[in-house]
Parts: structure tokens; sequence; C-alpha cells
């Protein structure tokens, strides 16, 4: 007996697996990947129909129909849903939240998507057939005939006026075709083929091997370890050419879409509305436009932030992960999936070479390099040999002994005056977004905190109110302590906005933009402001990480980081390498355009290795330290890691189930090299009236371990939330 195996798409783990449902005969054969309507209890649900199989016997329970098939064809190729069922597997999530990463909405809603009207060259085509004399139509199917079709929009902005066009249009072997609407920012010529895009000796020997993966059609990851400046956009660029030459999809990644405006604005100039941008600031209904572009192959070239990788493309020659070593590619909420190994096994799917570009590679990738997993390619220089910028580390402490306890050094104030008076331009790098980072009472030493979590909250100049930055709760400043009812109360610690009120105090004519998380919170914002700031309207941009990501501005030769400890601090394995990837990162921006670079770095911890590695922009000697200390203990890429953290509003519930889940755990696994700890506090001990313990899993292969954990209790448990693979 042949059923249909049906995902309910709906999104919760008790409905993870497939359920069982007879396909009438009055339906045909419907190809998986369809979706479906079919009863469940006393309700109809949506479902997805994953494949058959083929039951040897009866069953002993009546399996009931499917009601509805809902589309005329899939929704999914089989390489989705392959790929979901391995994000399913190897992250710990259900199938079905898997499969709706590759949908644009969480319900799979169709949409009729706007259109607009082309004019499309036809084979048959002769431009003779137009009069000499009609030297305006004349010129316009020259131009249709170079490129093969154009928008009417494009026409219009080009100066022709409706009166050519509509002559054109009706010319023998012009045709109007309605087409998707493009949404990107500009229309531009196509470029004819990568031959237009030169490379530098350098940059066109690291081409030559990405060149031929992608015309022997094999699947190959590349990292590609380019310094800052040295030219990776280029030849992202060019394998992008040759891509949609072969008629191929490429998708390129990139960390934050709004933060690195610049790579995409160079594929827009090159490639036009071959392009088509995902990021979160889109409408839905842009959305729905550039999915159903790719879909329809409309346009060739996917650009976003990290869900773009599910694009829906059938057919993908080249896959880039710019700044691979970014960790705002690792979702962390829901399916705690990395967007770097989705995009290795769709590249894997489709035999296409996959670039993994960083300045300052992640740890893991390195060493896959080493190892031969994946092919290495280097740019250890700046294009047309301009130095890296020359980089100053300031010990505080001494600072403090000398009697300064300004949130700037003596060597900062030299740089800022300095950057100033050459009329050239400055990144201030503060990693704390806000007013001071605490508020506390000076006498009974109580700190306000969040009502919700256990943190303190943070004093925001802007509407002189405490915010909690983890769930946004927030309340006037008090007058008094809660606690002891004291009235001295104090606020510490530096933010963003009391830097730029520093800067402001001692550099009055200076002209100072500010990026962080309260000013991008507006739609527009940060484009806006890095616009202005590449138009050189203002002379100091002071940020959050934001400001180290991608950016490529001529002018600014220097670059100051204020508390270069404070990644360095946090509790996670790989504090380490985030420090030393901000700093060289953030350093990076300085000294781009034909002036010398200079970088002064604030820190209280001048010895550590991340920190003094940076100075030169030595990757491979802070590498060799880092690979060093984590084979030493136990830390990716020699073990594995799964980290849980149980979720409850009551404390007891909590240690009950934390308690049991590790039991289990230990009993299946005893005499396994797999370690499991805890349950522990790590970090917050409450967040969004929600109490945590934490679970980590560690061993040299934890397939098993998952394998278990899915097909077990403990996948369905409420409130518990997995990420395999934490960083």
């Amino acid at each position: 007996m042949r059923v249909a195996s049906i995902i309910i798409n709906r999104p919760t783990k008790q409905l993870h697996k497939p359920l069982s449902y007879v396909l009438p005969d009055r339906f045909g054969n419907i190809m998986p990947g369809t979706r479906v309507l079919v009863p469940l209890g006393g309700s109809r649900e949506e479902g997805i129909l994953v494949g058959y199989e083929e039951l040897s016997e009866k069953p002993d329970f009546t399996l009931r129909s499917i009601i509805q098939v809902l589309d005329s064809e899939p929704w999914f190729t089989t390489e989705m849903m392959d790929t979901a069922r391995r994000i399913s597997q190897y992250y710990l999530c259900s199938y079905g939240d898997a499969l709706r990463l590759f949908t644009v909405h969480k319900t799979l809603k169709s949409y009729d998507a706007p259109r607009e009207e082309w004019l499309v060259v036809k084979p048959e085509f002769n431009l003779e057939q137009v009069p000499l004399k009609r030297k305006k139509q004349r010129e316009l199917c020259a131009y249709l005939l170079q490129v093969g079709g154009a928008p009417k929009s494009l026409l219009r902005a080009k100066g022709y006026s409706y009166m050519v066009i509509k002559q054109v249009s009706d010319e023998p072997g012009i045709q109007i075709e309605k087409r998707f609407k493009d949404t990107t920012t500009t229309f531009i010529e196509l470029l004819s083929g990568e031959e237009n895009i030169p490379l530098t000796d350098a940059q066109s020997a690291v081409y030559e091997p990405i060149k031929n993966a992608m015309d022997d059609e094999i699947f190959q990851p590349f990292l590609l370890h380019g310094v800052t400046g040295s030219g990776k956009t280029q030849i992202y660029i060019k394998a992008a050419a040759r891509c949609i030459g072969k008629g191929k999809t490429a998708i390129i990644l990139v960390p934050e879409i709004v933060l690195t405006d610049q790579i995409v604005r160079r594929f827009v100039d090159t490639f036009g509305d071959e392009v088509v941008v995902f990021h979160s600031k889109l409408t839905v209904g842009q959305r729905n436009n550039n999915w159903e572009r790719i879909r329809r192959k409309d346009s060739h070239i996917i650009i976003g932030a990290r869900s773009a990788v599910f694009g829906p493309a059938e057919d993908i020659g080249l896959i880039v992960v710019d700044e691979e070593h970014d960790t705002s590619y690792k979702q962390e909420d829901m399916i705690r999936y990395h967007a770097r190994n989705v995009a290795l096994w769709r590249g894997e799917a489709h035999r296409c070479a996959v670039i993994l570009g960083s300045a300052t590679p992640a740890i893991v990738s390195y060493y896959k390099a080493q190892c031969g997993e994946y092919k290495l390619l280097e740019l250890p220089h700046r294009i047309h040999e301009q130095p890296l910028p020359q980089v100053q580390i300031v010990d505080m402490k001494e600072e403090m002994l000398r009697g300064n306890y300004s949130v700037f050094s003596d060597a900062m104030m030299d740089l800022i005056s300095s950057t100033l008076s050459s009329g050239n331009q400055m990144i201030m790098l503060l990693n704390r977004r806000g007013y001071s980072t605490f508020v506390l009472c000076r006498d009974c030493g109580a700190t306000i905190m969040c009502p919700h979590c256990a943190v303190a909250m943070v004093y925001h100049q802007a509407g002189e109110e405490l915010r909690c930055h983890y769930c946004e709760h927030h309340e006037p400043i008090p007058t008094v302590c809660p606690t002891c009812h004291s009235k001295r109360i104090r606020f510490f610690g530096s933010g963003t906005q009391k830097v730029e009120e520093e800067l402001h105090r001692y550099f009055k004519d200076a002209r100072i933009a500010r990026l962080d998380q309260d000013v991008t919170r507006y739609k527009d914002a940060a484009e806006s402001i890095l616009r202005d700031f590449g138009d050189h309207k203002y002379d100091i941009l002071l940020g959050t990480q934001m400001v180290s990501k991608g950016h490529d501005f001529k002018d600014v030769t220097a670059v100051g980081i204020l508390t270069a400890d404070s990644v360095l601090n946090i509790p996670l394995y790989s504090a380490s390498e985030r420090a030393f990837n901000l700093l060289t990162q953030t350093s990076g921006r300085a000294g781009r355009g034909d002036k010398e670079g200079r970088v002064v770095i604030q820190t209280y911890n001048p010895l550590n290795y991340a920190i003094i590695r940076s100075k030169t922009h030595d990757y491979l000697g802070f590498y060799t330290e880092e690979i060093g200390n984590r084979e030493a203990l136990g830390y990716p890429p020699f073990k594995d890691m799964i980290y849980m953290v149980v979720r409850h509003p009551k404390l007891d519930i909590l240690e009950t189930t934390a308690n049991h889940i590790v039991d289990d755990l230990k009993i299946h696994f005893q005499g396994e090299d797999i370690e499991i700890l805890g349950p522990y506090e790590n970090g917050i001990k409450k967040i969004r009236d929600m109490y945590r313990l934490s679970i980590m899993i560690r061993g040299s292969n934890v397939t098993i371990i998952k394998r278990y954990i899915y097909n077990s209790w403990i996948f369905t448990q409420e409130g518990l939330l997995i990420d395999v693979d934490p960083i």
C-alpha cells in the first residue's frame, strides 16, 4: 500500500516527523515538495508532501486522506527538501521548521508579485528595418539589440520619450513582456562578460582555480584569506560574471546587508537588474517580488544576509560567504543554524564552487584548510601594495597612574586632533551602546536591575530612561534607590551616547555621526549615515561593531578602539578569536585610500596574545597560539559541542527538568567518549521572566547523541533551546 508522507506546516516540535495519508486517485501523481490540505484531529492543516512510502501490510488503524492539493507545481525542489532534512538532523530542529527557511513567509501563501512591461528583442528583428531618418528609434533599437531587453522605466530614465518607446514596441521583432519588477536601487546596463572585470596579477592567480572548479562543475570549497583591502570583492564579481554567463545563479552572502552597502552597490553597478537583494528591511511585497524573480529566473544573483542562503534557485553555480568568520552568520534564536554550513551543503548538492572569504578566517575554517578539506587561497597584500595601518596599543592602567581618568588616552586625543586638523576622517569603535553601562547606589551598592531579566539596566540619555538590552523593558530613572531609598544614585561606565557627548565637548567643531542599534532601529538610518559619511559630511563615525564591517572609505586615515577588552572578557571559548577579529577588522578600515592609516587601541590587558597579534595584523601567529590552546582544552575543531538551555518560569520545575535531561543522557551514553556537564548557571540567570539552566555536551563525535535526542522525549521538551556548534 502506497501512502504519502506529509510534514504539517506548523511550528511545533511535537509534529516534527512526517505523518502518513492516503492520496486519492483523483489527484493523480503529486510531486514531492507540493503543498496539500490534510485533516489533523478535528481541524484542517496545511502540509508539505515530502515523499511516498510503501507499507508492506495494511495498518491496524484507518489512514485519513488528503483533502486538497494546493499547488500546481512543487514549492520545494528535491535539493531543498534534502538540505532541510540535513538541517533538521544536524541542528536538532523540526523538519517543518527547516523547510520554512526556504520560504518568504511563515506560511506558504502564494503571492502575485507586481510586474512591469519590458521591450524584448526577438531573433528575427533586423535593425535595417528601421529607417535612418528615425534616429531616436534606431538608437533605442540598437541599445535593445545590445542588451536583449529592458524595462520601460529604464528606457524613460535614459531619456527616451513615451512616443519613441511606443513606436519601437510596434516594430516587428520587438515584443512587450510583463516581468517581475526590479527592487534593486538602480538600473545599470549589464557588462558583456567577465572579460570586462580586470584583476591584478595576484587576484588572477587566486581566481584561476576558482574558474577551473566552475568550468568543471565540481564541488570545491575555497578559503580565500586576504588582508583587508586586498580586493576580495573583485574576485567575487569576476566569479559571479562567469556563473551567470553559464546561465546559473550565484548566491552572495554578506554579514549584515545594511552595513555592507558598498559591496551591494558594486554588484548592482556591474550586473544591474540581474541582482536581487534580501534583507530584513524589505517590505513583504519586495521580498515576494525578489523571491519570484529568482524562482522564475528573471534574475541570477542573490545578495543578502544569513537567510539569503535559502534562495529558491534550482541551478546554483556559485556561493560566496563574505567575511565568513562573522558571528552574524549564526542564527541565535529558533533554528540555530550557521549559514556557512548551509552554503557548503547546498554547494555540495549543486556541485559548485563555494568561496569563504575573510581577512581573519574562523579558526575552524582555517584548520579545515590546513587539513585539506578546503583549498586555501591567499592575498597577503593590499592592492597596489598599500601598507596596512600602523597600530599603537595603549595600556589604560598606565593612563590612570598618570592621572588621566578620561575615556580617551593621550594617544587617542592626539590621533583625533591630527586627523581633524588634516581634514581626514576617523572611525571610533566602542562596543557598548547607551550612555552609562549601569546605574548604582553609592550608599548600599545596589544596581538597578531589569524586573524581567537578571541584568543591570542601561542608562540611555535619549528619552532619559533606563533600558534592558535583552527584553527592551524601559522605565524612568529613579530619584531614590529602590533598595535603601538613598538619593545618591550615580551612573558608571561609558556607552556610545556618552562618548559622543565627550567628543563634542573636546572637539566642538567636529561633525560626528553615531551608529548603533539605538540609531539604526529607524528605517534606512544606517544606510543614510554611512552614505553621508562616505560623502565626507561627517568627520568621525562612532559606533559599536557596526562600524567594523566591510566599510571602504578612502578618506578614513584613523581608527580608534576604546575598549578592546569588551569582547575579550566574555565567557566563551571563542572570546580571543572574536577579539582578534574585531580589532583586526576595525583597524583595517584605516588607510584604504592613498593616505597612510593609523590606529590606537586602548586596553587594560595589553599582553594578551589576541591584542598583541592584532597590532601587526598577524593572523597566522594568532591562529598558531589559539589552535594550540583549543587542542589542549578540547574545544572546536578538536571536539564537537552541543549547548542546551532549559527554561521555565518556575525555578523548581526548571531544576527538575534539567536534572532529568542530564540523568537520561548520562545513563544512555555511559562509557562513550562524550562529556555531559551540568546543569549549571551560565551567564544570565533569567531573561524575559524565564529562569535558565545550561547543559554542555562535548565529544569527538556527537552524532550518536544527536540521533538519540532527535528521537527522544528530550527533543519535544517545552522551553528547551538546543545550540549545535555554539560560537
